[in-house]
């Protein structure tokens, strides 16, 4: 990578940086202009994050190009900040930033945990950025859990000097319903893994199966027309999925595997370079990947990827149930499950998370939408369907409150999000749809 380097620092102008950004006018988002500064096609660069819970650092390994941009062209710099790595580009000549996109990390998960106490952590991760007409840098952020900024990367793009490899078409795409353009919709990618070539019928059939538990679920069903769901149509060598705690262990098409960081049942993706090289044959601005499974598992990372196993009574809820973290930012509303991570949501901090709060700044979430409810609000039957403020959520009995009793970011309820996350879906909608 050219001219580029690695730091490790705090300061006050990456935090009063990053408030300006995220705080944007919409007058000042749609008058950017995807034309003057990229092409019609996609950036993808893999990195490494490496690490534990004292420091981490990124390390660039390639960049890829090929493909068209399906992101929005609008909105170049996003609205709000839900991950807690943030990806910055600037024109190189004017210093200007002209995109600017949040997601949240496996890895950000693993120094939470006790493990990352003595171990240091090797994760693949990828970032998409529509594709630079001149030389541009680009810059990692990362907000701790306190939402503090530490500056780990910058880097130099050039299109016509810096080394890149072709995006190369390997797979059959099959289109399971469109709303409309890729340029003016969510695009949904399913991933298959564990399908071996004998399980075609099986894989065409799963693949039609939960596109229909996503656009039968509300607030999907309303907005069909901006949503495009496809699938990638890949086998793997061998059928299932591994699982190291049956002694399980599998040869898939991007290696998923159960008990990520020591939780049985969290069911993630170990090859996040294969993953997305698998999806560049497809427009995508999410990736579902459904696992050939009869155990209960999956998992969500919000503007990364999220996971389902095919069959179990469960499969439809763990659909729609990852989606809200990996599309919509969601946190879990649970405090009652198995977890590896560790004060996650510390006292004292506001959650990211549209649908979770600790009060300190709660007029920012959905505060306007009570009506004549106390604050907390008592967990009982007489607050059924009423948006409220119950404690109880984010993986603690204690401190952090959510806004609906029983929501589908809390419990197996398929087709049972509150009203909040339907907003907050709804923000995505717009965000994906805003181009013109």
């Amino acid at each position: 990578m050219n001219n580029s380097k690695f730091k490790i620092q705090n300061s006050k102008f990456l935090l009063l940086f990053s408030a300006f950004c995220f705080l944007l006018s919409p007058f000042f988002l749609s008058a950017q202009h995807f034309e003057t500064y990229f092409e019609n096609k996609t950036l993808r660069l893999d990195y490494l994050h490496i690490g534990n819970a004292q420091g981490e650092k990124i390390e660039p390994v390639t960049f890829w190009q090929g493909g068209i941009w399906s992101g929005t062209r609008e909105q170049l710099i996003e609205p709000e900040r839900l991950g807690e790595m943030v990806l910055t580009v600037k024109d190189a000549q004017t210093n200007d930033v002209i995109f600017t996109r949040s997601y949240s990390t496996l890895f950000g998960e693993f120094v939470t945990t006790e493990r990352a106490e003595t171990e240091e952590g090797k994760f693949e991760e990828c970032v998409l950025i529509p594709y630079p007409k001149m030389p541009v840098k680009y810059e990692f952020t990362v907000f701790c859990r306190h939402n503090n900024p530490t500056f780990l990367y910058e880097g130099e793009f050039n299109p016509k000097t810096t080394p890149q490899k072709p995006f190369v078409k390997e797979y059959n795409v099959i289109d399971l319903h469109i709303g409309g353009t890729a340029e003016n919709c969510l695009d949904i990618l399913f991933i298959p893994d564990g399908y071996s070539k004998k399980n075609k019928k099986k894989l065409q059939k799963d693949m039609k199966i939960f596109a229909d538990y996503i656009l039968n679920c509300s607030p999907f069903y309303e907005n069909k027309d901006k949503i495009n769901i496809r699938a990638i149509e890949g086998y793997s060598k061998e059928s299932g999925i591994t699982n190291p705690n049956a002694n399980v262990f599998k040869n898939t098409l991007i290696n998923s595997s159960y008990n990520t960081i020591d939780v049985d049942r969290y069911l993630m993706c170990l090859n996040v370079w294969k993953m997305n090289e698998v999806a560049d044959d497809a427009p995508y601005d999410a990736i579902l990947i459904i696992c050939n499974s009869t155990k209960y598992g999956g998992g969500g990372i919000y503007n990364f990827y999220a996971t389902v196993n095919s069959d179990c009574q469960f499969s439809d809820y763990v659909t729609v149930h990852e989606l809200g973290h990996s599309i919509a930012g969601l946190g879990d509303e649970y405090f009652t499950s198995e977890v590896s991570v560790r004060d996650f949501y510390p006292e004292g901090v506001e959650p990211v998370e549209p649908n979770l709060t600790t009060l300190v700044e709660f007029e920012k979430k959905w505060k306007l939408l009570l009506q004549d409810v106390p604050v907390p609000t008592p967990d009982t039957d007489e607050y059924n369907n009423v948006i409220g403020v119950f404690e109880g959520g984010g993986y603690v009995a204690k401190g952090v409150f959510r806004p609906w009793r029983a929501c589908t970011m809390k419990e197996k309820i398929y087709n049972g999000f509150c009203p909040v996350c339907k907003e907050a879906f709804g923000k995505v909608f717009e965000y994906y749809g805003s181009s013109e």
